[in-house]
C-alpha cells in the first residue's frame, strides 16, 4: 500500500531549502514529492504530519551494535589499557545470543534517532543479523577480523562467507569484510581480503590511524601495496594521519568515517577534517560503539564534529557540509540510493516533531542550524525502505516485548563470568 505524507516542511538535502511538499511512497521508494496535493487513489494511507520536519534518515557509518552490552565500562583508560584490558576479555566470553541482544538495543536507540543505516563491525554477527531483521534498520554487516594462528583467521573467514550466504541481499543486509586493523591482520592478510573483497564485490570496514603509536607499525603505503584500497573501503577513525596519508586516501577515494566522541573520550585526539576536505575525501560520520562513546546519538557527533572544526575560525567549517557527512556522503560510500530525499531514492526518513524545544523558534531558516547545533534526543518516526520502524514511541516491526530483561539478564552473566575469571587469575 502507498504511503502519502502530508503538511510537513521538508529539507531534501544538505544544500536545499526547507519546504511544505508532500511525499508519496510506494513499496521502498519515493515516487512522488509535490508542492500541491498528490493524487490520491483507495490503495493508500495518508499522514497529516502538520509541524512536523522531514529529513533524510541518517547513515551512521561506522559502530560496533553488540558493545552496548559494555557501556560504561573502562572509563577514563587510554586506548590500549581499553582495549586489552578490558574488552578483548569480555569479547571472549561473548555468545550469539549476548549479541543479539547487544545489538537489539543499540539498534532500538537508534531508531528512534532517526538513524536508518548503520555499517557494523562485529563479532558473532548471526545476532546482529537477526537484531536487524527483527527491527527493520538498513545495515552493512562484517564479521571482525584478526589473526592469531591459521585456524583461527580461516574461521573467520568461514563466517564471513556463511554472512554472504544466509544474509546478504536479505532484510535489508549487505554483507562486507571487517579486517580490524594493521596491527591485528598482517599485511599478508590484508591482501587476502582485498582479493576476497574483489571476487565477491563487497565493501571493506577497517580501522585505520586510531591511536598514536600506530604510525610505528604500519604505513598507508604498505596497505596500499595489499590492494585491499582498491576495492571499496570505510576506513575508521584515520586520526594521526599526515599530509601524504591524506593524499594516499584521496587518490584511493577511500572514505574516511568520522568519530568525534570516541576519538575524544580514549585520547587519541581530533581528526584534520578541513585538510580532508581540501583533498575531496568523502567524510562521513560513525558513533563508534556504545562501550567508547558512550550513546548512540549521531545528532551529537555530527554537532561535536563540526564545533571541533571551527577551532581554526568559525567560517571553516558549514551547516551544510556537517549534513552531507551525515546524509549523502553516507550513500555516496555505500553505493545506494540514500541519504538525499528524491524520487526513485530509498525512502529511508526521519520526522522531526518541530514542538521539540530544541527545535524553538520554529523559524524556518533556522531549522538547518537546528539539526546540527541542537541535537534532540528522538524524533517523531523513522522509516526504513519505506516501513515505520519507529513512530511516536513504538516499534512496529519488532514482536519481541521482554528485550530489556533479557539484556540485563545477559549482561549480569557476562559479567559474573569475566569476574570469576579475573579473580582465577
Amino acid at each position: 500500500m502507498k504511503k502519502l505524507l502530508k503538511n510537513a516542511y521538508v529539507l531534501i538535502s544538505a544544500d536545499a531549502d526547507i519546504k511544505k511538499l508532500d511525499i508519496l511512497v510506494e513499496k521502498d521508494r519515493i515516487i512522488e514529492i509535490a508542492d500541491e496535493n498528490v493524487d490520491i487513489d483507495e490503495d493508500i494511507e495518508i499522514y497529516d504530519l502538520s509541524n512536523k520536519l522531514i529529513i533524510p534518515g541518517f547513515i551512521n557509518t561506522h559502530t560496533h551494535l553488540a558493545m552496548s552490552i559494555f557501556r560504561g565500562i573502562g572509563d577514563d583508560l587510554t586506548l590500549k589499557d581499553w582495549l586489552f584490558n578490558e574488552m578483548f576479555p569480555r569479547e571472549d566470553l561473548l555468545n550469539e545470543e549476548i549479541t543479539y541482544y547487544g545489538s537489539l538495543i543499540s539498534i532500538l536507540e537508534m531508531l528512534s534517532k532517526g538513524i536508518t543505516t548503520v555499517v557494523d563491525m562485529y563479532l558473532f554477527m548471526n545476532g546482529t543479523a537477526k537484531a536487524v531483521k527483527n527491527t527493520g534498520i538498513r545495515a552493512y554487516l562484517t564479521r571482525g577480523l584478526g589473526y592469531d594462528n591459521d585456524d583461527g583467521w580461516r574461521k573467520r573467514i568461514d563466517e564471513t562467507v556463511y554472512l554472504f550466504e544466509n544474509y546478504h541481499n536479505k532484510n535489508n543486509i549487505k554483507i562486507g569484510f571487517g579486517p580490524h586493523a594493521p596491527y591485528t591482520c598482517p599485511m599478508k592478510k590484508l591482501e587476502e581480503v582485498a582479493e576476497l573483497t574483489k571476487r565477491y564485490n563487497a565493501f571493506t570496514t577497517i580501522h585505520l590511524y586510531e591511536s598514536k603509536n600506530e604510525r610505528e607499525m604500519y604505513t598507508l603505503e604498505d596497505i596500499e601495496k595489499t590492494g585491499l584500497f582498491k576495492n571499496n573501503v570505510i576506513a575508521a577513525h584515520c586520526v594521526h594521519v599526515d599530509e601524504k596519508d591524506i593524499e594516499i586516501l584521496s587518490r584511493n577515494e577511500i572514505t574516511v568515517a568520522h568519530n568525534p566522541s570516541s576519538n575524544l573520550k580514549l585520547g587519541n585526539g581530533i581528526v584534520p577534517i578541513l585538510k580532508m576536505l581540501q583533498h575531496k575525501i568523502n567524510i562521513t560520520i560513525g558513533t563508534d560503539g556504545a562501550a567508547s562513546n558512550n550513546t548512540l546519538n549521531l545528532w551529537e557527533e555530527m554537532r561535536i564534529a563540526s564545533l571541533l572544526q571551527k577551532i581554526e575560525g568559525p567560517e571553516k567549517f558549514k551547516t551544510e557540509e556537517a549534513l552531507r557527512m551525515i546524509w549523502e556522503n553516507g550513500g555516496y560510500a555505500l553505493n545506494e540510493k540514500i541519504g538525499r530525499i528524491e524520487e526513485n531514492y530509498k525512502a529511508d526518513l526521519a520526522i522531526i516533531d518541530l514542538n521539540s524545544f530544541e527545535f524553538y523558534p520554529n523559524d524556518i531558516n533556522r531549522l538547518k542550524s537546528h539539526i546540527v547545533y541542537s541535537p534532540i534526543n528522538k524524533v517523531y518516526a523513522t522509516m526504513v525502505n519505506g516501513e515505520w520502524v519507529y513512530y511516536n514511541g513504538e516499534y512496529p516491526k519488532l514482536k519481541e516485548t521482554d528485550y530489556y530483561n533479557k539484556f540485563h539478564e545477559k549482561y549480569f552473566e557476562l559479567e559474573r563470568k569475566f569476574n570469576e575469571q579475573k579473580g582465577n587469575k
